[in-house]
């Protein structure tokens, strides 16, 4: 079956459509998108149920007035996305009753803790690699994937990293299934499964982790109700597996196709600071970002009205030529970089913290105990798009081998 045209695509935007497999050819769409309008529409929207479609902000200006102004541009869902929600969750909350739940959950992401984790991170990362380090040979994916999970449920939910496969599975699913029977099923078999993981914590003396912060947490003298504590920490899970995991992912492919610049991080260490936030504009794990209209409002030309869905594309934002220069180029020491990887505005992402950190100790581990690792020839790499989430589900790497860590 031939390829739509980038301009086909542009008119009527549907990110789950088979052709955006390409991610290089996404990035041609969008950049049509950004020409054509200031704001482009969808017929087949993934992040709203409105019977209308919705509108997309493809142009950075846009979408950071978006996200800076809740007043007319909501998180609560419309009601139709409202019927497919599990509990009250702080990402769909406007001020004041969202800054006073994000005054409750940020202390435990500050970057003081944060920092705190870095060697717990590290001695994480190095058993992981040590998995096939000997061979000289394995996966980096496996790397990306397992290690916020891991750091996330073991040092900051605190629950069991047994459960980390399975988690990563279902949010995985829930997020870039098939069908939307299939996505449904995942979202209600994650919701289970902390559910009773859950319960079985409340019945426990408490513990200074986030899961015993959402149980005892009061928002306007009032105790969460049990299914909002739920709901929340299946949002954390889903925001510290599948967003972090795929930035890194495409992190460790493209130095694994460009060894001038994985040399170059070796050489210049001092760098790898701003090659993270480059490697997070530049890979765009996060293509979409629902806002509802709740006050009529006038932007950039375009009227929008009580009701209407808003997805701000971040990814499309941060290719965004007339913010970056040379903005489809993967500048690693790129000083000027305020790009919107983390969102903006007061939903700005909770966890930026220490998904930097995970990314940062992630590179730094691989780069000094792989030097040299390369795609390896006989194994090809699997890319996963279609989707508000995209990166590498398989990153398969050659290297001279070495001997497992002391840890």
């Amino acid at each position: 079956m031939s390829r739509r045209s980038a301009e086909e695509h542009a008119a009527n935007w549907d990110l789950r459509h088979e052709d955006f497999n390409d991610n290089d050819f996404l990035y041609d769409v969008y950049s049509v998108m950004r020409r054509s309008a200031p704001f482009a529409h969808t017929d087949t929207p993934f992040l709203s149920a409105t019977p209308g479609g919705a509108w997309v902000a493809v142009r950075y200006e846009d979408c950071y007035r978006i996200l800076q102004d809740w007043q007319h541009f909501s998180s609560n869902p419309t009601p139709e996305a409202s019927e497919q929600l599990a509990g009250d969750l702080v990402i769909t909350l406007d001020p004041p009753r969202q800054q006073k739940f994000r005054k409750v959950l940020n202390p435990y992401f500050s970057p003081a803790r944060m920092k705190a984790l870095r060697p717990q991170i590290r001695d994480e990362t190095d058993r992981l690699i040590d998995g096939f380090i000997e061979a000289g040979s394995g996966d980096l994916a496996d790397v990306a994937w397992r290690q916020p999970g891991i750091v996330f449920f073991k040092y900051v939910l605190g629950m069991p990293i047994e459960d980390v496969p399975l988690c990563v599975e279902l949010t995985d699913t829930a997020l870039n299934g098939d069908t939307e029977e299939a996505r449904m099923a995942a979202w209600g078999g994650l919701y289970q499964h902390l559910h009773d993981g859950i319960t079985e914590r409340s019945a426990q003396p408490p513990r200074d982790d986030m899961i015993d912060v959402l149980l005892s947490a009061e928002i306007d003298g009032d105790k969460l109700p049990f299914g909002d504590v739920v709901a929340n920490a299946m949002l954390l899970v889903q925001a510290g597996l599948e967003t972090t995991a795929s930035a890194m992912s495409f992190a460790f492919h493209y130095l694994a196709t460009k060894p001038e610049e994985r040399d170059r991080l070796i050489a210049e260490p001092d760098i790898l600071g701003r090659a993270v936030e480059e490697l997070i504009r530049f890979g765009g794990s996060i293509h979409g970002i629902p806002r509802t209209v709740a006050k009529e409002v006038e932007l950039n030309g375009q009227t929008f009205c009580p009701g209407e869905s808003v997805i701000v594309n971040y990814a499309s934002a941060n290719r965004d030529g007339s913010v970056f220069t040379d903005a489809d180029q993967c500048i690693l020491d790129r000083r000027e970089n305020r790009h919107l990887g983390f969102g903006a505005g007061v939903h700005r992402c909770l966890g930026s913290n220490l998904a930097r950190l995970e990314l940062q100790v992630g590179l730094e581990q691989v780069l000094a105990r792989l030097p040299d690792f390369r795609l390896d020839p006989d194994r090809a790499p699997h890319f996963h798009g279609s989707s508000v989430t995209r990166g590498f589900r398989s990153v398969p790497v050659l290297f001279s081998p070495a001997e497992r860590s002391a840890a």
